[in-house]
């Protein structure tokens, strides 16, 4: 087994791996193209082989039915692909992107142990679907680590956060979160959180390809560029081009040709882009205001010292214009495509000294295991990391008139893992009642709200407490919540009075242990590659 802790950036559009030097320095492994993030797309080229990364980017124009990207987006959720007549999930595809990444810093037998960041808004679903996508991919998960807080550790191996409020603005590929991050000594706490995971750069490409068509179309009147693919292919590969170039100038001239020779070249302003792209950005900021309320009511007195910009879109100078506006301070555009893999690798080095202190050890054998300075990691193992939980939890309830209604018992934004257990009564609403039902359900909307359907069930959680005695209603029924730090719920009910009762360790996630053991199975009998066969 692999001596040395690795931290991944499973992105939505891209992927990094990164570890620590000897001299405790987190640094990038590059990729076998050079790059230092691995585009994560993957080619199912046969059934046994699958290409990840830029060769299976490009392949997307050619083969659009044999290659997927964005599947972050589709964590936590049922989705599923078919590729050669084999299913695929959200995980197990992922999975293929890890799996691509591992390749490139294995030196032994044995999984090597890493740490893989989330967004922060990552609800349960999506948090062990993660956890999963590691698994099949045969890592040594250490744990999920929220992408702010690695960016925050990463921006605190260069400045020193103690004292110091951070507001971390990261807009991704397809991804965007906002979070509030207060330094102490030797630790970190995540005030709150807010996000979009369903926002990220490819809704600017997206937005900004429709513009360019329409534009085409104004300029040629040939409404037929629409049915024609390749057309359609090059026009996003011009719009990505395009995005990228007004992030640097103020202008850029787009060329564009269909199939049957209808040309065009105009230009596109940024004025233009930002004015077709605004209603996007301005999702951004109704998630920094919902932020900026939270953390007001936790702590009226807390002030931002210093804004960071991670995640590759944030490079938009509209970005910067918006965050600066609403914070009154500099944003700083912190390495935003690589910060969040680098806080990884430190989050890893952490994790894997505190499982080897668990064990028994000691920095010193440590240092010597991994190659690193030893007051290196004496520094790093002082520190904590205390995170908030993303998305209400609670329990379905009846009031007085029969309504059902969720009743939270851990609110958005609590600190995790929690200080003690949440302990609350209630009363069976029928006589002759001999179960209850514990399942559990999350927030689905972006504010807490009681109503049902504006939550969903923690799929994994179904929990039913039974045994009790049939006796008229009103029996007490005391129930019990813990939330750790790794996301691992813990609930109990208990009949007060015969004392039945029952307890559940819930890690949710949408496959079953014997659906992440069965890809993982069938993933190790398929070629991973990022080069193409000759």
């Amino acid at each position: 087994m692999s001596t040395t802790a690795f931290g991944i950036d499973l992105g939505t559009s891209n992927s990094a791996i990164a570890y620590l030097n000897a001299l405790g320095e987190p640094k990038i492994r590059e990729n076998l193209d050079g790059d230092p993030t691995t585009p994560s797309v993957v080619w199912f080229q046969e059934a046994r082989h699958t290409i990840v990364g830029k060769v299976a980017r490009d392949e997307k124009m050619f083969s659009p039915d044999e290659v997927v990207d964005l599947v972050k987006r589709h964590m936590g959720r049922d989705t599923q692909w078919e590729f050669h007549g084999q299913r695929h999930t959200a995980e197990s595809i992922s999975a293929l992107v890890l799996r691509a990444l591992a390749e490139l810093v294995e030196d032994g037998p044995g999984p090597i142990p890493a740490v893989i960041t989330i967004p922060a808004y990552f609800g349960a679903r999506e948090r062990e679907a993660t956890r999963a996508a590691g698994t099949i991919a045969g890592l040594d998960v250490l744990e999920l680590v929220a992408e702010p807080v690695a960016a925050a550790l990463f921006y605190d191996s260069v400045n020193d956060l103690r004292g110091r409020n951070l507001l971390v603005y990261d807009l991704g590929g397809g991804t965007f979160d906002v979070t509030a991050v207060r330094g102490t000594e030797g630790s970190f706490e995540i005030l709150a959180t807010e996000g979009d995971p369903q926002l990220g750069g490819a809704d600017w490409d997206e937005a900004l390809r429709e513009h360019l068509l329409d534009r085409f179309i104004e300029e040629t009147g040939a409404e037929s560029a629409e049915e024609d693919i390749d057309f359609l292919h090059r026009l996003h590969e011009q719009a990505v081009v395009c995005k990228e170039a007004l992030s640097q100038a103020l202008k850029h001239t787009v060329r564009l040709q269909t199939g049957d020779g209808t040309k065009a070249k105009f230009t596109v302003t940024r004025e233009e882009f930002e004015e077709v792209t605004a209603p996007k950005l301005k999702r951004t900021a109704m998630c920094m205001e919902r932020l900026f309320d939270v953390v007001q009511r936790k702590d009226p007195d807390f002030v931002f010292h210093e804004v960071i910009l991670v995640g590759g879109s944030s490079r938009m100078p509209a970005v910067a214009e918006l965050v600066r506006n609403r914070t009154y301070l500099e944003p700083q555009l912190f390495e935003p495509d690589l910060a969040v893999a680098k806080g990884a690798a430190i989050a890893a080095t952490i994790s894997g000294l505190e499982r080897h202190d668990a064990e028994g050890g000691t920095v010193a054998e440590y240092a010597e295991r991994s190659g690193i300075d030893s007051a290196q990691l004496a520094t790093l193992a002082t520190k904590t990391v205390v995170n908030a939980l993303p998305k209400a939890i609670g329990v379905s309830v009846l009031d007085v008139d029969g309504t059902s209604y969720i009743d939270f018992l851990a609110e958005q934004h609590t600190p995790i893992p929690l200080q003690e257990e949440v302990v609350r009564d209630y009363l069976t609403a029928a006589d002759d009642q001999t179960r209850v039902n514990l399942t559990l359900y999350q927030q689905a909307s972006d504010i807490p709200s009681s109503d049902p359907n504006l939550c969903e069930v923690i799929t994994g959680s179904e929990t039913m407490l039974t045994g009790i005695p049939p006796r008229p209603r009103g029996e007490r029924i005391r129930v019990r919540l813990f939330i750790a730090g790794d996301g691992l719920i813990t609930i109990r009910g208990t009949h007060v009075a015969s004392g039945a009762d029952v307890e559940a360790q819930v890690r949710i996630g949408v496959l079953s242990s014997e659906e992440v053991e069965a890809a993982r199975m069938r993933l190790t009998g398929m070629r991973v590659s990022q080069t193409e066969d000759l």
